[in-house]
């Protein structure tokens, strides 16, 4: 064991360590806990803006509504309220070795509820986006129309967020786990002292991250093939033709940025996809002394997926950059944002 004091109640200031009853220790001093705070207020505001930012982008220009935005726009109602609510994990965090707020330990437990289900959701969400733009990019548009009706669209959203509810309300309604302050890690989340955590960690894992794995990986790939095949297939057809050399190394060039465009921004969605979740799933289902201690910061890479999201998935769009820009700079929104278009099948905001 360390040479600092153990406390199990109370504020813990200076060097100090949190030791559970099974003698594990996560935090060593309050300056790990102080960096945790900061790392979490900092995504907190940047995921508030700029999500944000998404939603009104989508709201006043009309150019944006389309299928894939919808599933964009429930993303970024998620990872808003994820960020909203995290204020109460540094509570829960600087608070010591105890919840601070001994008349209202439901607040930690309704912040520990809102976590699992926007995560399940912003999880959902990202897979749902995928499958949107393989079916919209390799699919044919009487496909694309049939598949995205009105009624089908209600449904997926609503399927993206009743999931991951079903699993938050499990321990609130049976005693598979318990939401609410986890004393070792200090946060809002659930009680890994119950008896069935163990089991509850599992199932979340296996809710919310192989299938969506599975799809997102999928899906991108499949895009990058199809852009990769339809390309080589035009430079066939160009070469092929009475074109001018000139002229077919210029589209030889416009094709290979395209495709380029493409494989960077696949890269980008599954780097930052796997990047920011598997630390966490992995953290919470392999039980050793490190996992333990990684726990916490695995968390915070969790949390970041909520600030991460709006910049892979708004700003590579150039109309979201434009929207963007009028709002940072205090300009007035284009007409274009007006509501009189309804979403329409055919919109499906294919681009990769």
């Amino acid at each position: 064991m360390h040479n600092e004091s153990t406390t199990t109640e109370g504020t813990c200031f200076g060097n100090c360590t949190v030791e559970s009853d099974a003698g594990r220790v996560v935090y060593q001093s309050f300056i790990e806990r102080q960096i945790l705070a900061a790392i979490f207020i900092t995504i907190a505001i940047l995921g508030t803006v700029g999500n944000s930012f998404v939603i009104l982008a989508v709201a006043w220009t009309k150019k944006l509504r389309t299928i894939t935005n919808v599933f964009v726009v429930n993303l970024a109602v998620a990872d808003v309220l994820t960020c909203v609510f995290m204020p109460w994990q540094v509570v829960a965090i600087l608070g010591g070795n105890a919840w601070p707020i001994p008349g209202a330990p439901w607040v930690c437990a309704m912040a520990g509820f809102v976590v699992v289900v926007t995560f399940g959701c912003s999880i959902n969400s990202l897979a749902l986006i995928a499958v949107n733009r393989w079916v919209g990019i390799t699919k044919s548009r009487v496909t694309t129309r049939r598949i995205y009706t009105a009624r089908k669209l209600a449904l997926m959203v609503i399927f993206s967020w009743a999931i991951p509810l079903g699993c938050a309300l499990t321990p609130v309604l049976t005693d598979f786990g318990e939401l609410g302050y986890e004393k070792l890690y200090a946060t809002c989340t659930w009680d890994i002292s119950n008896t069935y955590s163990a089991y509850y960690n599992i199932l979340l894992t296996v809710v919310c991250y192989p299938i969506q794995t599975t799809v997102i990986i999928f899906s991108y790939m499949s895009i990058f093939c199809y852009v990769r095949r339809t390309t080589h297939r035009m430079v066939e057809v160009v070469v092929s033709s009475d074109s001018h050399e000139i002229g077919d190394e210029r589209m030889r060039r416009n094709l290979w940025k395209r495709q380029l465009g493409v494989t960077k921004n696949l890269l980008y969605i599954i780097l930052a996809f796997m990047v920011c979740l598997t630390p966490y799933f992995v953290a919470i289902v392999v039980y050793t002394d490190w996992s333990y201690r990684l726990t916490p910061w695995a968390g915070a890479i969790l949390f970041c997926n909520s600030f991460v999201n709006p910049i892979i998935y708004a700003t590579s769009h150039p109309d979201f950059k434009r929207v963007f820009s009028h709002v940072i700079r205090y300009r007035r929104i284009p007409r274009s944002g007006s509501f009189k278009r309804p979403i329409s099948p055919t919109n499906t905001g294919s681009d990769a």
